[in-house]
């Protein structure tokens, strides 16, 4: 059997109860302990270019606005020019109906 474990008081909280640290724990070399980890020296720090991302995504997202606007004027364009044509149609057709007309009534007067 284990003994029991001793704990050092470290204070009291707001109600008065005793406050004790926590169990001081042996991992083995396999499984280290929380305190053993935060002891490992650090990685260095990854630099990242955010500077350049930052360009990246600014460039990405005017490029993204002029295909859209791009894209916006072809369509409307198309429409508008459809648009006219179909003005165009009726003002010919039209027009040749009166031409037809004209023509028929000097054929026969």
């Amino acid at each position: 059997m284990s003994e029991p474990v001793q704990r050092q008081q470290i204070g009291y909280d707001l109600a008065g109860n005793p406050m004790y640290a926590a169990p001081a724990f042996r991992g083995s070399p396999e499984n280290p302990s929380v305190a053993q980890q935060a002891t490992a020296p650090l990685q260095p720090i990854k630099v990242h270019p955010w500077g350049a991302y930052l360009a990246a995504g600014c460039l990405g997202l005017l490029a993204l606005t002029v295909v859209v606007v791009l894209v916006a004027f072809l369509v409307f364009g198309f429409a508008i020019l459809a648009a006219v044509l179909a003005v165009v149609v009726v003002a010919l057709v039209i027009c040749l109906l009166i031409l037809r007309d004209v023509w028929r009534s000097s054929r026969k007067g």
